[in-house]
């Protein structure tokens, strides 16, 4: 079954397709109708185009079935995932609305309040995924859907991550997708929770200003301009937007994962908070503007304090714009002497890793472009938790090279002393082995097959996360591996045809195969000779197959005509049938002459040509079949 054309189809015996409802880069929407619950649900299908490429369908359930675990009122549930015949597909809870972005395009922006209670709603969304360490790394307002009472579903939890590796070269998809992706992935970076906050911020961004905060001409121009530009000020497109919601927005599409938010739940407080002060800001305007009788003589004393207030305030600017000039005149000169004092290379500035996780160093010196330093030291600390970074080298705010390593020092309990055994499970085995080996712990791999966690990724460990353990201790990591697929042994099949079946059983033998079925034909060849077989000689077939054979057995004796009863002479025309080169490995071929079967037999496809012998004594009318198909139909003369 085509993808892209199923409506009116039932899927796995239950899911009767009424409507198509969406397609994209890498699956197709329908709406359904289960039979068994008696609801509608959609049916997301993976592409035909996709379905052929093992990685993908494995990530497509793999991932799939990981966001079925997820259950919020603002996630789009996954019911099911399933195949049936070539079809793969998932199950989901029926939004029956529009997108976020049909949304937006409808009213242009939104109204700060709407805005900041619609990022919230997704901010919850992405809460409860992380919470169960899913990122999505896909979101934008596409991926949004609005139900008509206002509540907002996040969609394709877990199915981007499929195809993340597409979302810069898959057509209009990924046009779309570039717009909203972090600048860790426009560059092939790390990515983790920090990357759904900075794409959240840019939806925020877009309901509150209608527009996205880079734009450019194809998918790489925006990525180039990501990376190097700073987003316009939404305040400058929309002068309504108040200062709070402003640095909310700046702070969640901030280009240093470091500097944005560190969780969804943070971003949601300060979202809520500001929504708090819409109805107290409302009142106050209230008051501000209510209706009071206005004495002459104090409004000409108001007039003239507010001339002076504002002439007060010009001087003022002028002072800062001088004193601003100043400071930057300062700053260029300090720049050009660093610049020539350093030979004129580019350095880059070292961040603050002070408290940080070592993943969360890791990816903030990622983005600042420089590198950790494998060997990590540890010191015993009261004051910073365990697992955290005391001190750097070098230190915050030194100016170093691009890659430079930086190395750093963690708090432990210390030497000798107990430790955790930190979480590994799900992350690929690489990364589980680089976190146990730089907190002091050795990592033995086992290998071991699953049907559902991921290939490369670790199923379980021994000893479990969070028990106590010596530096130096071995942390068994189960990684799950690829099913063994056993060596079929292969061999050719030989040439049989010519050969008496005595020598054709020992030829077939000999090549490690066994003789199949044996028919017998009248033919012209000599009798016992093999005339056709099945699989033909020089095909590869596995070891231990059947070769079917068809043997000769001559030519019949006719019966002979009593010489007291006259008949008329008999010719003979031999008629030659071509097998087509399309053709099964045997064919059928029928041959009618004047309305009688002169010829009913299978043959190989190897014989190419078969020679049929006509006799009548008048002219023949001659239909010849290939597995019932008139490849012949001509009068046969025999003047």
């Amino acid at each position: 079954m085509n993808s892209d054309y199923l409506v009116g189809k039932v899927i796995g015996n239950r899911y009767e397709i009424v409507e198509k409802i969406g397609s994209g880069g890498m699956a197709t929407v329908y709406k359904a109708k289960c039979h068994v619950l008696n609801r509608y649900v959609a049916l997301k299908v993976l592409k035909d185009s996709l379905k052929f490429d093992p990685e993908v369908v494995k990530k497509f359930n793999t991932e799939s079935r990981a966001a079925a675990r997820l259950s919020h009122p603002n996630i789009v549930q996954v019911y099911d995932v399933g195949e049936s015949g070539e079809l793969d597909y998932i199950v989901m809870e029926f939004v029956d609305g529009i997108t976020l972005k049909e949304y937006i395009q409808n009213k242009g922006r939104l109204s700060w309040s709407k805005a900041c209670d619609f990022a919230a709603q997704i901010g919850r969304a992405l809460d409860c995924a992380h919470a169960n360490n899913i990122v999505h790394r896909d979101i934008k307002p596409h991926n949004v859907l609005m139900a008509r009472d206002g509540m907002l579903k996040v969609a394709d939890f877990g199915i981007a991550q499929a195809t993340s590796s597409e979302t810069l070269v898959a057509g209009s998809g990924g046009m779309g997708s570039v717009h909203y992706i972090s600048p860790e992935q426009a560059r092939g970076g790390f990515t983790n929770e920090r990357s759904d906050i900075y794409s959240l911020g840019v939806v925020l961004y877009e309901m509150l200003t209608g527009e996205v905060p880079f734009d450019g001409a194809n998918p790489v121009a925006i990525a180039i301009t990501k990376l190097e530009q700073d987003p316009k000020d939404l305040r400058i497109i929309n002068p309504e937007i108040p200062d709070r919601v402003a640095e909310i927005v700046m702070k969640a599409i901030s280009k240093e994962q470091h500097l944005r938010y560190q969780s969804a739940a943070a971003m949601v407080s300060d979202l809520e908070a500001v929504i708090g002060t819409v109805h107290a800001v409302s009142e106050e305007i209230e008051d501000r503007f209510e209706t009071k009788r206005i004495n002459e003589q104090q409004t000409k004393e108001e007039y003239a304090m507010r001339r002076n207030t504002r002439n007060k305030k010009r001087q003022q600017i002028k002072r800062n714009r001088l004193i601003v000039l100043a400071v930057l005149a300062a700053l260029v000169i300090g720049i050009l002497t660093f610049s020539f004092m350093s030979g004129g290379a580019q350095e880059y500035q070292v961040p603050d890793l002070t408290n940080m996780t070592l993943e969360e160093a890791e990816a903030t010196l990622e983005a600042a472009e420089l590198r950790l330093n494998e060997k990590i030291e540890y010191e015993p600390s009261d004051e910073v938790e365990e697992g955290r970074v005391i001190k750097q080298n070098p230190g915050f705010n030194q100016y170093v090279k691009k890659n430079r390593k930086i190395t750093v020092t963690l708090s432990s309990a210390g030497e000798g002393a107990d430790l955790k055994i930190p979480d590994v499970e799900n992350l690929k085995y690489e990364d589980a082995k680089k976190r146990l080996e730089v907190q002091g712990f050795k990592c033995e791999l086992v290998e071991e097959f699953s049907e559902t966690i991921q290939y490369g990724y670790v199923i379980r460990q021994s000893p479990k996360a969070g028990e106590d353990a010596e530096k130096g201790d071995t942390v068994k990591v189960y990684v799950s591996a690829e099913e063994e697929t056993p060596e079929v042994e292969q061999a050719v099949v030989p040439k049989v045809t010519g050969h008496t079946e005595s020598e054709a059983r020992s030829l077939i033998a000999a090549a490690g195969l066994m003789v199949g079925e044996v028919e017998t034909q009248e033919s012209e060849s000599v009798e016992g000779t093999v005339i056709a077989q099945t699989p033909s000689a020089k095909t590869g077939v596995e070891k231990g197959s059947k070769v079917n054979i068809v043997v000769s057995r001559g030519m019949s004796t006719p019966t002979p005509t009593p010489p007291q009863t006259p008949v008329a002479e008999m010719k003979r025309k031999t008629l030659t049938i071509t097998i087509p080169d399309d053709a099964n490995e045997t064919v059928h071929i029928k041959v009618v002459a004047n309305g009688k079967t002169i010829h009913d037999k299978t043959h190989a496809k190897s014989e190419g040509t078969v020679d049929i012998v006509v006799q009548s004594s008048k002219d023949a009318s001659v239909q010849a079949y290939i597995d019932g198909k008139l490849v012949v139909d001509r009068v046969i003369s025999f003047d």
